[in-house]
């Protein structure tokens, strides 16, 4: 799958598509959509959302608390709020992800 830009889809950066498949109005909790990330992808952040992510194509090495680990193709991460990752992957990857509480709109 390749994500192209939309009313939906949203460019993070030049290695990260996002698309809203469920928010507001159709839930006023949670938001759940789909996420692309391309080939050479190296993020750290603190989340502030419990968050869950099914792989569906590549890998993406997850590191925190010291410890990492690549997750593939049907595999199911939860990753709690106020985690510190790092994000890092070598082929690409795309997920669906759920987020709670519902993602805040972008201030730009």
């Amino acid at each position: 799958m390749d994500l192209k830009p939309s009313d939906v889809t949203r460019t993070v950066s030049d290695l990260a598509l996002i698309t809203k498949a469920i928010d507001n109005p159709i839930s006023k909790h949670m938001t759940a959509g789909y996420l692309e990330l391309k080939p050479g992808y190296d993020r750290e952040l603190a989340t502030k959302y419990e968050e869950v992510n099914v792989f569906l194509e590549g890998s993406l090495t997850y590191t925190f608390d010291g410890k990492s680990f690549i997750a593939r193709k049907g595999d199911v991460i939860l990753i709690e709020q106020g985690s510190r990752v790092h994000y890092t992957t070598d082929e690409g990857c795309l997920v669906f992800y759920a987020l709670y509480p519902q993602l805040k709109p972008r201030q730009d």
